[in-house]
């Protein structure tokens, strides 16, 4: 048995549709394993009459008529296998293209079987196609198989007609391991035919039998269709045909790119803090980590302190059984396993496993130096360092407490969010999220890719904040949109490999499909030009505008970001010193963040963490400090005459920040 990738671009369609042609000398109805719609079945039998070809679709096989149209569905995108003098099948997009192509064209099924074989590559080394890649039919790259193949001398005499019911097919006995002649690609890509690239992993063996290719014709890339389940192979589909990130601007411009060299740094961090500021996402060029690493047990236990820590991930195959209960019912909760980092590194060998580890956080980053001078959290702490506040009474004032040098208490959470690893089977998809709490986050890859989708409203009405979240409310009504993914939206995808960081806003709605085995690093920060975006997603995530109801559009949360917040207002009296101007909305809402009630942005009801009672030692710091930073943050607001800057924040178009002000009234205060 071999197998062979197909792809066809259709008439009417920007993309292609990516399909299998498996060519076996038993009959189909032998077959056990899951195909996709669209797969072709062609059954080579002793006697030259007796060939069949069988279509896969409706979940099933049907035994293909070339007189007659038969509609195939690649995900929503319908096709009609037609028979062709060249290729023996061929797809095309409608019935009048079908009734056009085959008029004139060879209907026996047998001589169309013997062309398909012939096309997918059977004809031997010196044939003008490709010899098909030698996979078994189940097991990993070291599993022996069985191929079978057309004999040379058959070919010869089949090339000049003289071929009947004797030696047709002859069987070859080929012993093979995953070092010789197999498309096998760990942490690398190879050249492949029409300048496309696989992604794929050793692992992964024998993808084309237990799934199908999908061309991300986008990014010239083909990669395996998800095999966990039919919903997650829909939605990778629906990412695969979209245009780059970087060609839409339907609103506002999606993704831009940058390159790291021939421009001062100061000038760099501008053009992100601006492109960032309107919710546009920056993809930057010229850089790696440091360190050079693979997918592998060795690699990974360099840069994570303990391979037997218990560690939490998510299992797509459980996440596939959840699809069976109804929308409103399921739960990111639902598919939570448990294990140690070598059991999650280990079973990524095991070609039916597929997880995610989310936010392996570490305290030794490698963070990439131009963003440095961006990371303004991190820079209002430090700034800040040695103030603390600490009262009894919720009130606060500049050099209270002064004596203690500094924060006493600080959340886990503060720094875990900071920085963080993140490693992913491949053929992982993660539904359609934003990242928690308002967080900007930037993220490379250090071994293998990810597949980003970047989703921005189609119809809305950008200059209503009401009309923007009740959109999103829709979109995100069941956890993971799993029914709505493709619901009024346009979706643009980004390929993250080596060489690249991805720096995404506050509030971005994204999903991510990882081909390959990858590890992936990063971090989420905040700045004061997004911080009109941050507020924006705070007030979505929690309900704010629509009765303190939780939103499923994310799928985390951190406890620490108010303390980052505050920290951020209480640096301005000093920041002001050296960078006088700040984008007034991105003000604004800073006020309006400090100024809500901090239980309005509980996760109790999540049950992560502990609750903090009103006299604890950490809630007495926070809040004094948010105390103090309400107490700067009042004066700015009363020297612009606004009474509620939330409801301010409810005005204008939603990803504006404003025009610049001057904050050097704030010296001293």
């Amino acid at each position: 048995m071999i197998t062979c990738a197909k792809t066809a671009t259709l008439s009417n369609c920007t993309h292609s549709v990516g399909y299998d042609v498996i060519i076996s000398a038993d009959p189909v109805s032998a077959q056990t394993i899951p195909f996709y719609d669209g797969d072709v079945y062609v059954s080579l039998s002793e006697t030259h009459s007796q060939h069949s070809i069988s279509v896969y679709t409706d979940s099933g096989w049907t035994n293909w008529d070339p007189r007659r149209p038969t509609p195939v569905s690649f995900m929503g995108v319908v096709a009609y296998p037609a028979p062709c003098n060249s290729q023996g099948l061929k797809y095309v997009a409608s019935e009048e293209e079908f009734r056009q192509v085959s008029e004139g064209a060879l209907a026996d099924t047998s001589t169309l079987a013997y062309l398909i074989a012939r096309d997918s590559g059977l004809g031997g080394p010196d044939s003008s196609t490709p010899r098909p890649r030698k996979r078994g039919r189940a097991g990993t790259a070291q599993t022996k198989g069985l191929i079978l193949s057309v004999s040379r001398k058959t070919i010869e005499r089949l090339d000049k007609g003289k071929a009947k019911e004797t030696d047709a097919v002859t069987e070859d006995l080929e012993t093979y391991t995953g070092s010789q002649e197999m498309d096998i690609y760990v942490g690398h890509h190879r050249e492949e035919k029409g300048g496309y690239r696989r992604l794929l992993t050793a692992s992964q063996l024998p993808p084309p039998t237990t799934a199908g290719w999908l061309s991300w014709n986008a990014h010239h890339v083909v990669s395996l269709v998800p095999r966990t389940c039919r919903k997650d192979a829909e939605v990778t589909a629906f990412m695969s045909r979209s245009l780059k990130a970087s060609e839409i601007n339907h609103h506002y411009p999606m993704l831009i790119d940058l390159t790291l060299h021939g421009q001062p740094l100061k000038v760099l961090h501008h053009k992100i803090r601006q492109t960032l500021a309107r919710g546009t996402a920056v993809l930057l060029h010229g850089w790696e980590p440091e360190r050079a690493m693979e997918f592998n047990m060795k690699d990974i236990a360099e840069i994570r302190p303990l391979l037997s820590q218990t560690i939490k991930w998510q299992d797509a195959n459980i996440r596939a059984r959840t699809f069976e209960r109804s929308p409103s019912s399921r739960s990111y909760g639902d598919y939570i396993v448990e294990g140690t980092l070598q059991d999650f590194v280990r079973a990524s060998t095991d070609a039916n496993s597929c997880s995610n580890r989310l936010d392996l956080p570490t305290l030794v980053p490698e963070v990439p130096h131009f963003l440095r001078g961006i990371l303004d959290d991190r820079s209002a702490l430090i700034i800040t360092g040695t103030e603390a506040y600490v009262s009894t009474k919720g009130e606060s004032t500049k050099g209270d407490c002064s004596g203690l040098n500094g924060p006493q208490l600080m959340h886990c959470d503060t720094w875990r969010s900071c920085a963080w690893d993140i490693i992913t089977h491949g053929g992982f998809l993660t539904y359609p999220h934003h990242d928690a709490t308002g967080f900007l986050t930037y993220s490379y890859v250090r071994a293998g890719a990810k597949l980003w989708g970047y989703i921005h409203l189609d119809n809305v009405d950008e200059f209503d904040s009401q009309d923007v979240s009740a959109r999103w409310r829709n979109y995100y009504k069941h956890p993971m949109a799993t029914e709505t993914y493709d619901k009024n939206v346009i979706v643009g995808t980004v390929l993250l490999e080596k060489g690249a960081v991805l720096i995404q806003p506050p509030g971005a709605n994204h999903m991510v499909y990882t081909p390959v085995h990858t590890v992936m690093s990063g971090g989420h920060f905040l700045t004061y030009e997004t911080l009109h975006l941050t507020e924006m997603a705070l007030t979505f995530d929690f309900g704010l505008d629509h009765k303190g109801e939780h939103q499923n559009a994310t799928n985390s949360l951190h406890p620490g970001t108010l303390r980052k917040v505050y920290r951020m207002a209480i640096a301005l009296p000093v920041l002001v010193l050296e960078r006088p101007q700040f984008p007034k909305r991105s003000i604004i809402a800073l006020a309006s963040i400090v100024s809500t009630n901090p239980r309005s942005f509980s996760i109790d009801d999540y049950k992560e963490d502990v609750c903090l009672k009103a006299k604890d030692a950490l809630a007495r710091e926070l809040g004094g400090e948010r105390a103090r930073a309400l107490m700067i943050m009042n004066k700015v607001m009363k020297k612009w005459h606004i009474n509620d800057p939330w409801k301010e924040m409810r005005k204008g178009l939603w990803n504006d920040p404003g025009s610049l002000e001057d904050l050097t009234f704030l010296v001293g205060v």
